[in-house]
């Protein structure tokens, strides 16, 4: 249980595989919203999402991802992950985050990482560096991300393509 800022009471936890309606319905919502930050740009099925879910437990499982949900009134609204890469590139993770609007801006993402980010360096034994990617107009999520310790290190432009507009790519990390 985390209480927010404003009061507001939610759960994070680890997900289920009872989960993956509320995942779909949680995901479909961004899909819709302008500039969300996130690549995704397509609604998921739950057949699709029941795949993903599988393959993320199993993951979970063998201490590859670590994620948590975010559970406010009994609705999923937001999850973060940290999943190791492979091979050569193990020693390294990638991060992801996503927050329903109705949360956002109450001190809640900033716990879910924090926790997130703890579990995977009690779980990913020689994991060295945690790293991302965020849209150059998601200011909000980029200040996020420096607040909890990561640190720009380049930019791809033109990146991302939504709609006929390009936008930049930061890319950041955080050293462990």
């Amino acid at each position: 249980m985390f209480t927010a800022r404003d009061g507001t009471k939610v759960v994070f936890r680890e997900p289920r595989s009872t989960d993956a309606r509320s995942l779909m319905d949680f995901i479909n919502e961004f899909v819709g919203e302008e500039k969300s930050g996130l690549l995704i740009d397509k609604k998921t099925n739950i057949r699709a999402e029941r795949r993903w879910l599988k393959q993320r437990i199993r993951e979970i499982k063998g201490k590859q991802t670590v994620m948590l949900l975010v559970e406010y009134d009994g609705r999923i609204v937001g999850n973060c992950d940290v999943k190791r890469r492979m091979w050569k590139e193990s020693h390294r993770a990638v991060f992801g985050i996503a927050l329903n609007k109705e949360v956002r801006g109450r001190g809640i993402g900033e716990a879910l990482i924090r926790k997130t980010i703890a579990l995977a360096k009690q779980r990913m034994r020689g994991l060295e560096a945690i790293d991302l990617a965020v849209i150059d107009y998601n200011k909000r999520a980029k200040g996020l991300y420096g607040k909890v310790g990561f640190v720009k290190v380049a930019r791809m432009p033109r990146a991302i393509k939504e709609e006929r507009q390009y936008f930049d790519e930061d890319w950041m990390v955080m050293r462990l």
